[in-house]
């Protein structure tokens, strides 16, 4: 398996006016998303799981997870990463008497990948996209 990608110009942003560059940058290019099904249908292809079970499972695991972090916690799936949540206020806050909780909401849910699972990634081959002719 391979993972093709292509390069794309980007300005450099982050130096002063008169010292920026111009550098090309690689972008993986996507193939297509792959759904929880899907999922679940090649993993049970060679094994006693049929795909409603792997399914059913995945969309329980879900659930789990969402249920988890809503009560405040992170959620570790082990060798693959941690999901955790972040908060933000709706309006800047001058002092903690500001903020009360209904002005608090979810900025994002983050994930961050298990050192085993980058380990595993470092390995993957990259091919540059064929360039079409025209």
């Amino acid at each position: 398996m391979s993972i093709y990608y292509r390069l794309d110009e980007q300005t450099d942003n982050l130096n002063p006016e008169g010292k920026k560059t111009r550098g090309l940058f690689p972008r993986i290019i996507r193939k297509k998303t792959v759904s929880l099904r899907e999922l679940c249908e090649q993993a049970a292809a060679g094994t006693t799981f049929n795909v409603f079970e792997l399914e059913s499972a995945g969309r329980l695991l879900i659930r789990e997870i969402v249920d988890r972090l809503s009560d405040g916690n992170n959620v570790c799936l082990d060798d693959f990463g941690t999901f955790s949540l972040s908060a933000e206020a709706v309006r800047p806050a001058q002092s903690e008497y500001d903020i009360r909780a209904e002005s608090i909401c979810v900025k994002k849910i983050n994930f961050k990948t298990s050192k085993r699972l980058m380990s595993r990634m470092k390995g993957l081959v990259f091919k540059r996209k064929p360039k079409q002719k025209t």
